[in-house]
């Protein structure tokens, strides 16, 4: 009692949330501020375990920390800004920033806990998180057909350069090109056009493994990256792809073909780049054009 009237005068003028505990981790003061924030009152507070105001899953845990924290005194921070889960009165919960010191009185040593209530802060946190994701996934998504773009294609074709210079994957690197698209747009006007190229992004999409790279890097140009391949495997999957992919447009009725090139990597001494590999499968997707167009040309 002698302690908790020591104390209380004191921790009403800290306009923040104020509890002190013993050694025990009870509650033996706390101001107004605390125990409106926990829907409490202020008597009915008193001789609470530090824990009953914390979710159940982390109570042991921070049976530990509070251990600790009294077994070495000295002032410090328990959570040093990090954001802790706590649990109301009604059982609802929240979150909250909790700073614990503590503080020596008549030879006892007790621990005094300043409350935040990060309710506010969280949420605003979260929202500025999740605007941020959304900006960088726009930054790397085609905006007209949701694949990836061009940015996030040659970033993900540099660290399959790495993979294959330090561990010795291969991988594959397609470009895939619409034949007489250029005819496309002035028949039957951009709008279509449009709707060809989400078409066609959705089929690539859809018969591309589930740990390919699909992108679109230009206006009627394509390109996958096929990881961990071999070069036969990348021209039979390949193959298969265009043949299912002409079966794609027929059924949809789409007036355009398609020349793929394609170019395997799998040499770890070649000093590959990005721009050598974009260049390798772009000739031979011309090369594939001069054969006739609707064809996979392979170089390495």
């Amino acid at each position: 009692m002698e302690v908790r009237q020591t104390f209380i005068e004191f921790l009403e003028v800290i306009p923040d949330g104020a509890i002190v505990i013993n050694r025990k981790g009870l509650i033996i003061a706390v101001n107004q501020a605390a125990a409106s924030m926990f829907r409490y009152s202020s008597s009915s507070m008193l001789e609470l375990h530090l824990n009953q105001l914390l979710p159940e899953e982390v109570r042991e845990r921070h049976d530990q920390h509070l251990a600790t924290f009294f077994k070495h005194p000295g002032r410090r921070s328990m959570g040093n800004g990090l954001i802790f889960s706590a649990i109301r009165r009604d059982g609802s919960t929240f979150h909250v920033d909790i700073m614990l010191n503590q503080l020596e009185l008549e030879g006892e040593l007790y621990g005094i806990a300043i409350v935040r209530d990060y309710t506010l802060q969280k949420k605003a946190e979260d929202k500025i998180r999740l605007e941020l994701e959304f900006e960088k996934r726009q930054a790397l998504t085609d905006h007209l057909t949701g694949i990836m773009n061009r940015r996030a294609f040659t970033a993900q074709l540099q660290d399959e350069i790495e993979q294959l210079t330090e561990h010795g994957t291969p991988f594959a690197v397609s470009f895939i090109d619409l034949d007489d698209f250029k005819d496309v747009n002035d028949e039957h006007g951009h709008h279509f056009g449009d709707e060809v190229l989400q078409k066609i992004a959705q089929l690539i999409r859809l018969h591309s493994r589930h740990t390919d790279y699909v992108a679109r890097i230009g206006g009627d140009e394509f390109a996958t990256i096929h990881p961990m391949i071999s070069a036969n495997d990348a021209q039979q999957m390949m193959q298969r792809m265009r043949s299912e992919l002409v079966s794609g447009i027929d059924h949809a009725k789409l007036p355009v073909t398609l020349s793929i090139g394609l170019c395997q990597c799998d040499k770890p001494s070649e000093h590959y780049t990005i721009e050598d590999i974009m260049a390798r499968a772009d000739k031979a997707m011309y090369q594939a054009k001069k054969e006739g167009k609707n064809a996979v040309v392979l170089t390495n």
